[in-house]
């Protein structure tokens, strides 16, 4: 390729030229042209500068639109490749480069990745910020995201006010500052940007009453339990036919001294989790911060948290069998079980036959369940949720029901809720007042957050009560939060992506 303009413009003066200095050729890479690799010889010329005034005696003739000046590679294929590096990172990256016969190293392509100039950002007005994971362990930066672009504005190297605070100091345009719930974002925004409205994500805050109902019902063992077997009798058909053969079990049913033995085996792994329930509310009390307490005590910080949100510890629990092993054969024990084959020896021989692998003993656990709803009158098909079994729903099972709205949950779901509120009427006030607080920010009633803390204070549950003076200490963002319609969600997912393309490089 040879350049063919008669004259070209001084890069300093501007000033074009005719005179021509001298000759040299560029040799560059292309783009492949199908299975073969592309080579341009580009003929440049040397011009003479005849404006007296320029410092520039003479230059070379550049042409940007084909190749930055000292590039071995044309513009095309070097943005080629840079697009290769920001959706795959440096090793995957490399990988996918070298099957269309580019062979290029990771670090020449971070490299490209790194000189690549930055998409044009204007002056931000709305910010979200929220902390992300440089690597394991306490190592956390800070992504700032303009939300009303869904454009990553910097990455900060640390999660501190300080930091925060002098970014924002030097955009004075900002007038609204999404963030989550964490006090250290809080106070970056008071000193650096005090005229901007700071913002709590609604989906934080949907977390955070979650966990507070979840925490209230930990204590509620009992009523879970018993709102478990009226939903399992509610929904269970009676049995129509069928006979089941009593089965001569060996032993009697569990009895009051082996009930006995079973609570003192598990008094010590209860233990377990008890002492550090009772040191983490200790040291909080004494003023201890969290990641204080979590480093002696050998926890992460996510678990002192959870328990400092339960007033009590956790109460004993036996494990949930979940049942996932055998549904894909119910609808071969199911119709075999009516017609009277209840022998678990024999099924397991039949299950073999088709190609099951599971043990005899494993058949053998899963029919007696069978039995005992036959016996009772029921049909002996098990329901699969969770709020119908023996032992009752886990209190986080229950707190994820009733986030969502309730024209969206399924008859056994809303079922459960009814039975829940009917066995207790403190768990149907909770369930009552979470609901009323999620109505507000679905309706974007931030005003009518102080007559629901009244009303949360006044009904003298510990664990929502927390959560109304949480509310009310951060009042002003909490209500903007259910007000405005800005959301956090763009944030999180640029750090999914991030984190992402932090695993790829």
């Amino acid at each position: 390729m040879t350049a063919t303009q008669a004259s070209v413009p001084c890069p300093l003066c501007h000033v074009q030229t005719p005179r021509v200095h001298s000759r040299y050729t560029r040799t560059l890479a292309e783009l492949p042209w199908g299975a073969y690799a592309v080579r341009v010889q580009l003929r440049v010329r040397t011009f003479f500068c005849d404006h007296p005034p320029c410092p520039r005696q003479i230059f070379p003739d550049r042409r940007p639109p084909v190749a930055a000046p000292w590039a071995r590679r044309t513009t095309r294929l070097s943005q080629r490749l840079s697009a290769c590096g920001v959706a795959l990172g440096g090793e995957a990256g490399v990988r996918l480069v070298a099957r269309v016969r580019r062979p290029i190293s990771p670090t020449t392509l971070r490299r490209l990745l790194r000189a690549a100039p930055g998409p044009a950002a204007a002056a931000p007005q709305v910010l979200g910020v929220d902390a992300w994971a440089w690597r394991r362990g306490p190592r956390d930066g800070t992504l700032l995201v303009n939300l009303e672009h869904h454009q990553v504005l910097a990455l900060l190297p640390a999660r501190s006010a300080e930091r925060v605070a002098a970014w924002l100091a030097q955009h004075p345009t900002l007038r609204v500052v999404c963030r989550d719930r964490r006090a250290l974002y809080a106070a970056g925004i008071r000193r650096g940007a005090p005229p901007a409205v700071p913002v709590v994500d609604r989906f934080h805050r949907v977390k955070n009453r979650r966990d507070a109902v979840a925490a209230f019902l930990h204590g509620q063992r009992p009523a879970l339990q018993a709102a478990a077997a009226h939903t399992a009798q509610a929904l269970t058909p009676m049995a129509g036919s069928g006979s089941v053969t009593a089965r001569y079990r060996g032993r009697r049913p569990c009895s009051h001294v082996a009930q006995q033995r079973l609570e003192a085996e598990q008094q010590p792994r209860h233990a377990a989790w008890v002492t550090p329930s009772e040191a983490i509310h200790t040291l909080h009390a004494a003023g201890t911060p969290v990641t204080t307490i979590a480093q002696p005590l050998g926890l992460s910080r996510p678990t002192v948290s959870a328990s400092l949100r339960r007033a009590t510890p956790p109460s004993p629990r036996r494990p949930q069998r979940s049942g996932q092993v055998w549904r894909p054969w119910m609808p071969y024990l199911m119709p075999r079980w009516r017609e009277g084959a209840t022998e678990s020896r024999q099924r397991w021989r039949e299950m073999r036959a088709r190609g099951d692998a599971h043990s005899a003993r494993t058949v053998s656990r899963c029919l007696p369940r069978r039995r005992r709803a036959s016996a009772a009158g029921w049909a002996p098909e098990t329901q699969p949720a969770s709020s119908t079994r023996p032992q009752g729903p886990s209190a986080r099972a229950v707190s994820c029901t009733w986030v969502g709205p309730a024209a969206k949950r399924s008859p056994a779901a809303q079922l459960s809720v009814d039975q829940l509120r009917q066995v207790d009427p403190s768990i149907g006030q909770a369930s009552t007042l979470s609901q009323a607080l999620l109505a507000l920010g679905r309706e974007r009633r931030g005003a009518a957050l102080a007559a629901w803390r009244t009303e949360a204070s006044a009904r003298g549950m510990e664990a929502l009560a927390r959560l109304a003076q949480g509310l009310q200490e951060d009042r002003a963002a909490v209500t903007a939060g259910r007000t405005l319609p800005w959301s956090h969600g763009p944030v999180e997912g640029h750090i999914h992506r991030l984190q992402l393309r932090k695993r790829q490089g």
